[in-house]
C-alpha cells in the first residue's frame, strides 16, 4: 500500500514581523542610541493566567547603577493570532493597558508607551547616574 500525502500545499510563507522580533529591534535601538549605558532584556513566559497566551516583557538595566532593572512594556498575544493583543505600560505607578488590532496600532502604542514621561524620566535619570558612576 502507498502512502499518499493529505496535507495541502501551504505554499509562500510570508515573513511577518512578530511583536517579540519588534520589541527586540527598540530594545537594540535603546542600547545604541545610550551608547550601551542602558542594557535591554526581553523575558517571554507562557502567560500565567490565560491559556495558550504568551506574554513578553521588555525589561531595562543600567549596569553601572547598582543594576537598577525596571519593567517598561509588557506586550500579551495569543500563542497563534498575534493580533489584537494588549500592551501594557508597566513604567507607570499604576500600569494602563491598550489594545492593538494590527501591527501598525501596535508600533503606534509602543511609541507612545516610549514617550510617556515616567519612560523618559527613567532612562535620563539612569543614563546621567551611569555617567556619573563611570567617571568616579
Amino acid at each position: 500500500m502507498n502512502s499518499t500525502n493529505l496535507w495541502p500545499s501551504f505554499g509562500e510563507i510570508q515573513i511577518i514581523k512578530t511583536p517579540k522580533i519588534i520589541l527586540k529591534e527598540q530594545a537594540s535601538f535603546l542600547e545604541s542610541i545610550t551608547s550601551g549605558y542602558i542594557n535591554t532584556e526581553i523575558k517571554t513566559s507562557a502567560h500565567l493566567t490565560l491559556l495558550n497566551k504568551v506574554s513578553h516583557v521588555l525589561k531595562i538595566t543600567a549596569p553601572i547603577v547598582e543594576g537598577y532593572t525596571t519593567a517598561i512594556v509588557q506586550v500579551d498575544h495569543d500563542m497563534i493570532k498575534l493580533y489584537p493583543l494588549t500592551i501594557t505600560s508597566r513604567i507607570k505607578a499604576m500600569p494602563v493597558a491598550y489594545t492593538a488590532t494590527s501591527e501598525e496600532e501596535f508600533l503606534v502604542l509602543l511609541k507612545k508607551v516610549f514617550y510617556e514621561k515616567e519612560t523618559l524620566e527613567t532612562v535620563h535619570s539612569l543614563l546621567a547616574q551611569s555617567k556619573s558612576n563611570e567617571k568616579r
